[in-house]
C-alpha cells in the first residue's frame, strides 16, 4: 500500500513540475527569436541573394548587411535560419532558395582566413 501511494506522490509531482528545462526554454516565453518580422526582415535584407532566380549564384559579402543579419540570428539561437525557412509560406517557398538560405546560415558565420600575407606566426 505504501508503495502505492509513493506512486501517487511521485505521479503528482512530475506532472506538477514545468517542462521548461526539458524542452530547452528557459525562461518561459525565450522563444522569441523565431517571429514573423524577424523572417520578413530576412527576407527583406537577403532578397537579391536567395532568390531562385539568382542566376548565377551570387553570395553576399561578410560584411553586408544580409550577412551581419544572419549572424545576429545564429548567435541568438542555433539553428536560426531553419527557423526561418520553417516559417516560409507556400508562396515564399516558390520565390526563395531554401538551400541557400540554409547556406548562409553557415557562410556568415564562418569568418574567412586571414590572407598567407598577413599571417604572424
Amino acid at each position: 500500500m505504501l508503495t502505492g501511494k509513493a506512486s501517487v506522490l511521485l505521479l503528482l509531482v512530475f506532472a506538477t513540475v514545468p517542462l521548461y528545462p526539458v524542452t530547452g526554454c528557459w525562461p518561459p516565453g525565450c522563444n522569441n527569436r523565431c517571429k514573423v518580422a524577424r523572417k520578413n526582415y530576412i527576407l527583406n535584407v537577403c532578397h537579391p541573394y536567395i532568390r531562385i532566380s539568382n542566376l548565377p549564384r551570387v553570395l553576399p559579402t561578410k560584411d553586408h548587411l544580409c550577412c551581419v543579419e544572419v549572424r545576429t540570428l545564429q548567435t541568438n539561437s542555433k539553428g536560426g535560419m531553419q527557423c526561418v525557412v520553417d516559417m516560409l509560406t507556400h508562396d515564399e517557398l516558390g520565390e526563395y532558395n531554401v538551400t541557400v538560405m540554409l547556406y548562409l546560415g553557415r557562410y556568415c558565420t564562418h569568418l574567412t582566413s586571414a590572407a598567407p600575407h598577413e599571417v604572424v606566426v
